[in-house]
C-alpha cells in the first residue's frame, strides 16, 4: 500500500511516496518515489497533472519471469550452478543453459537471435548481464566447456549430461514432482538439415521419419516423464537409423540406473508405453527388471472374442473417466499369463469416426476421378503403376478393409471398378472404433485402474506434439551439426519442458483445468513497460518507472500464484 512520508535533510522536509511489503516476514520499504519539498508537492496538487514520460519501452515479463522463478523455487538453478559454476569473468555455463531453455519456450530460434530477445525481457533487468555476452560464438564456447571434445558423446560413463539428469531427478523427487506409480515412455525422431557429406556427425542418420521427411537425416529421442506431473525424468538421443524396439533396452537400462541411484523402489514404478514397445523381448526384460508396466497390445494379438465384446457388456468407469468403459480378463500372451483389458472410449470413437469419414470421402472422390482418367483415349498406364497409386490412397487406417477395387484391361484400356463394403463398415463401427487393447503385469489392478494408468501416455504424446509444432517448446529449427551439440540441445529442451510443467502445475491453483497452451497465451500477454521521465528538478538524472500492462482476471490470479507480482515489486525496488 502506498503512503506519504517526510524525511528531514538539514532544515528542510522532503516528501516521498513509499510502498511497503513483507520481506522474509518483516515489513520493509520496497519502493520509493521522490516528490520534493512541500512547495513542489503543493504545485503538483495544484496543477493536478503528472509529468509526461519522455519515452516508453516494453519488455516480455510474464513467461520468462515465471520460468526464472520456477528454476529458483525448485532448486534447478542452484543445481545447475553447482554442476557448472561461474568463472572469474562472465556468466556461468549454467546461465547459458537456462537461457537457452527459456528462449526455446518463449521465442524459438537460432543463437544469433538470443541476444536481441534477451535485451527485451525482464531477465536482462534481473540478471544484470550485458546482452553482448550471449552471442552465438559465446554459446558455442560454453557448450564446449559443458561437453568437452575429448569425451565420447555416445559413452554413458562419466558423462556430464547423464550426471546432470541423475541430479535433476533428485531435485524433482525432493519437490514431490515424481510419482512412484506412473512413468510414461515413448520414442520419436526429429529431422535435421545436416548435409549427407558431413561425416563428423554419427547421430543424424536416415530412417523412417515420423514427420514424413524421409529424405533428411534424423536423430532419435527416447523419453521418460512422470505420468502425473509431466516433468522430464530421463532422455536419450540415439542414432536416427536405430529401430524403436532396439532402443528400448538402452532406455530401460538408463531408467533403472536413475531409479536405483535415487532410491526409488522398482516395484513401486509402473512404466507405460505404446504398442510399439510391446515386443516379447521387451516384456521379458521388464519382468527381469522387476518393474510394473502397462502397454497397448496390437489388435491382432488380442483374443478376438474378448476384443470384439459388445459395448453394452463393458462396465462403465467412474466419473474420473467419463464416456469410458473397460473390462479385464487374464490371458496367455507371449507364453505367460497377463491381465488383458479392453477399453472403449466414446470420445475416441467419435474422433476416429470423423477422421475415417473424411478420409473415405477424399479417397472415393480420388478413385472416381482416376477411373475417368483411365478411360481417356491417350491414357498410358501400366498395371503396377495403377495399383501403386491406389495403394497410396488406401494406406490410411481401415481404408483397405472398407474399399474394394478391381482393375481389368479391355480393348487396350484399363477399367477401374470400386465399391464400399457396408458390412465391413458395420463391423468396424460396432466392434473396432473407440477400442484400445491393453496388457499389464499388474494382475491385482482393476480394469479402470489400468485404463486410467494408460491415459498417462497421452502426456508424453502432448509433449512430442508441443516440441514438433512449437506450441510448447520449439525443438526446431536445430542448427547444431555435431553430436555433442545435439545432445546439449536435447538437454536444455527437456529442461525447459520440466520448468514449463512445473509452472503449469502451480497455475492449476489459480485456474483449475488450465491447459499449457492457455497458460502460455496468458503469460505472453503480460508485459512490463519502462517509462523514462524528466528529472524532478533542474538537475539530476532522468527518472525511471516501471508498470505492468493491464491484466485480465486470469492474469491477475496467475501473477499472484506464480509470484510475478512480487517479482515486479522486487525488481522495481
Amino acid at each position: 500500500m502506498a503512503s506519504l512520508i517526510a524525511k528531514k535533510k538539514g532544515n528542510q522536509l522532503y516528501y516521498y511516496v513509499v510502498e511497503s511489503a513483507r520481506v522474509d516476514g518483516k515489513p520493509r520499504i520496497v519502493h520509493q518515489t521522490y516528490l520534493g519539498s512541500a512547495e513542489k508537492v503543493a504545485a503538483l496538487v495544484k496543477d493536478r497533472t503528472a509529468p509526461l514520460p519522455l519515452s516508453a519501452s516494453a519488455r516480455d515479463f510474464g513467461l520468462p519471469g515465471a520460468l526464472w522463478l520456477s528454476a529458483q523455487q525448485t532448486g534447478v538453478w542452484a543445481l545447475l550452478e553447482s554442476l557448472w559454476p561461474a568463472s572469474r569473468s562472465g556468466p556461468s555455463p549454467a546461465l547459458y543453459l537456462l537461457l537457452a531453455a527459456i528462449h526455446r519456450i518463449c521465442q524459438p530460434g537460432p543463437k544469433t537471435e538470443v541476444s536481441d530477445w534477451y535485451r527485451g525481457t525482464i531477465l536482462h533487468s534481473l540478471w544484470k548481464v550485458s546482452p553482448e555476452r550471449f552471442t552465438s560464438q559465446a554459446f558455442w564456447d560454453v557448450f564446449e566447456q559443458i561437453l568437452p571434445a575429448h569425451l565420447d558423446p555416445l559413452s554413458p560413463h562419466e558423462d556430464p549430461l547423464d550426471h546432470a539428469q541423475l541430479r535433476l531427478l533428485g531435485v524433482w523427487k525432493h519437490q514431490q514432482m515424481v510419482s512412484r506409480r506412473l512413468l510414461s515412455y515413448d520414442t520419436t525422431n526429429f529431422y535435421t538439415y545436416i548435409a549427407s557429406t558431413n561425416t563428423r556427425n554419427h547421430l543424424a542418420q536416415r530412417g523412417h521419419n515420423k514427420q514424413g521427411r524421409h529424405n533428411l537425416r534424423q536423430v532419435g529421442l527416447s523419453y521418460v516423464l512422470d505420468g502425473e506431473h509431466g516433468v522430464s525424468l530421463c532422455h536419450h538421443v540415439y542414432r536416427g537409423n536405430v529401430a524403436d524396439a532396439e532402443e528400448f533396452s538402452t532406455a530401460l537400462a538408463r531408467m533403472l540406473t536413475l531409479l536405483d541411484r535415487n532410491h526409488i523402489a522398482r516395484d513401486t514404478v509402473t512404466l507405460v508405453f505404446d504398442k510399439g514397445g510391446a515386443a516379447l523381448a521387451n516384456t521379458v526384460q521388464l519382468e527381469e527388471a522387476g518393474v510394473g508396466w502397462i502397454s497397448a497390445l496390437p489388435w491382432n494379438q488380442a483374443p478376438a472374442q474378448f476384443r470384439e465384446r459388445d459395448v453394452e457388456q463393458l462396465p462403465p468407469c467412474s466419473s474420473v473417466q467419463p464416456g469410458v468403459r473397460a473390462a479385464a480378463e487374464k490371458f496367455l500372451v507371449h507364453g505367460q499369463e497377463y491381465l488383458c483389458v479392453v477399453k472403449y472410449s466414446a470420445s475416441f470413437a467419435g474422433e476416429q469416426l470423423h477422421s475415417l469419414t473424411t478420409s473415405l470421402s477424399k479417397v472415393l472422390q480420388s478413385l472416381r476421378r482416376f477411373s475417368m482418367e483411365l478411360n481417356k483415349p491417350k491414357a498410358r498406364w501400366k498395371e503396377q503403376q495403377i495399383r501403386s497409386k491406389i495403394q497410396k490412397w488406401l494406406n490410411a487406417q481401415f481404408l483397405e478393409e472398407l474399399i474394394r477395387y478391381q482393375i481389368q484391361q479391355r480393348d487396350g484400356r484399363w477399367r477401374l471398378q470400386f465399391d464400399f463394403d457396408t458390412a465391413a463398415w458395420q463391423r468396424l463401427v460396432t466392434h473396432r472404433l473407440g477400442r484400445t487393447m491393453l496388457l499389464t503385469n499388474r494382475m491385482d489392478w482393476t480394469a479402470e485402474q489400468v485404463a486410467v494408468g494408460y491415459s498417462a501416455q497421452q502426456e508424453i504424446e502432448k509433449v512430442f506434439r508441443g516440441l514438433k509444432d512449437g506450441d510448447w517448446l520449439g525443438w526446431g529449427p536445430m542448427y547444431h551439426w555435431t553430436d555433442r551439440k545435439i545432445r546439449i540441445h536435447a538437454f536444455y529442451c527437456m529442461l525447459g519442458i520440466s520448468l514449463l510443467q512445473h509452472v503449469h502445475k502451480q497455475a492449476q491453483a489459480a485456474w483449475e483445468g488450465i491447459s499449457v497452451e492457455q497458460l502460455l497465451e496468458e503469460l505472453r500477454h503480460m508485459q512490463q513497460f519502462v517509462l523514462l521521465y524528466p528529472p524532478q528538478g533542474e538537475k539530476g538524472p532522468n527518472r525511471i518507472a516501471t508498470v505492468l500492462s493491464k491484466q485480465t482476471l486470469p492474469q491477475q490470479a496467475l501473477a499472484q500464484t506464480l509470484g510475478l507480482d512480487q517479482l515486479h515489486i522486487t525488481q522495481r525496488g
